[in-house]
């Protein structure tokens, strides 16, 4: 019944992601902490340990795409590469962080960082579609800040990808969509898997490796592969949506999902 219950939460989840072209911590984290919470005689994890199944998800759907981004272009490379080296440092930083604040404080953080991006994609204006080969002149000390802000969320909430970065690097650094998108894609993969092993570690180092059973451990990989699979099968085959109504719907679930997680933290 457990297996069962992630694995259409998880396919649901999936859809979504799909729909949004974007999928991690904005969709994973409150997946697992609806379907923990719904299941009956279901112990529920700390948010820690439910930022540590994101990211295992997050790993997953993003490495496959990551390495045939590694062979594109080189201007891809150069710009993942500054962002994931200034991510790092935080990467560290947001483990340890994670592992000495309370599940609240954790809870309420992801929801200020989430209902900030969801604010400003719903009011915020859609960055001018360019082709890769029209880059701006942009400047690196703004990358050098998304770094920073995407490697510390990414530990300590299990967000940095699309949600984060995507708008990051349109609206603020002034890059190209077609650019951002693969640029994404490879810091994601790296950085996910970067976060998962600091804050695995940093996790069992404090609470002991008793503290991830492995039922935990079954149910957090059912879901995040369920939603990784379907996010890969429904990607290129859901009616496309013009792009300001998307924007707008993010917007809006995004707010919806920082309430939520107050909420829950409120409880």
């Amino acid at each position: 019944m457990h297996y069962f219950v992630f694995s259409i939460i998880g396919i649901a989840t999936g859809f979504l992601m799909a729909i949004f072209g974007i999928g991690g911590g904005a969709f994973i984290v409150p997946a697992l902490d609806v379907a923990f919470l719904i299941v009956p005689n279901l112990s529920h994890p700390p948010f820690q340990l439910i930022v540590i199944g994101s990211l295992c998800t997050i790993v997953i759907g993003s490495l496959p795409r990551a390495i045939k981004v590694v062979s594109g272009h080189q201007s891809e490379r150069t710009t993942a590469t500054i962002l994931i080296l200034n991510a790092l440092p935080f990467i560290l930083l947001g483990s340890f962080l994670a592992t000495q604040l309370t599940d609240n404080i954790l809870r309420l953080g992801f929801s200020v960082t989430i209902a900030a991006i969801g604010i400003w994609t719903l009011i915020g204006k859609s960055p001018t579609i360019k082709n890769s080969e029209s880059i701006q002149k942009y400047s690196p000390c703004k990358l050098v800040v998304v770094g920073a802000i995407s490697g510390i969320s990414s530990a300590l909430f299990g967000l940095g990808g699309a949600t984060l970065l995507m708008p990051l690097l349109t609206m603020w650094v002034g890059l190209p969509i077609s650019l951002c998108v693969d640029i994404s894609i490879l810091f994601v993969s790296v950085t996910s898997i970067v976060s998962l092993v600091t804050l695995s570690s940093a996790w069992i180092g404090v609470h002991g490796a008793n503290s991830i059973t492995p039922e935990i451990i079954t149910l957090i990989l059912i879901l995040g592969i369920s939603a990784a699979i379907t996010q890969i099968i429904a990607a290129g085959k859901l009616v496309k949506m013009n792009n300001q109504l998307r924007q707008k719907l993010l917007g809006g679930y995004l707010i919806i999902l920082s309430l939520w997680v107050i909420a829950r933290a409120l409880i």
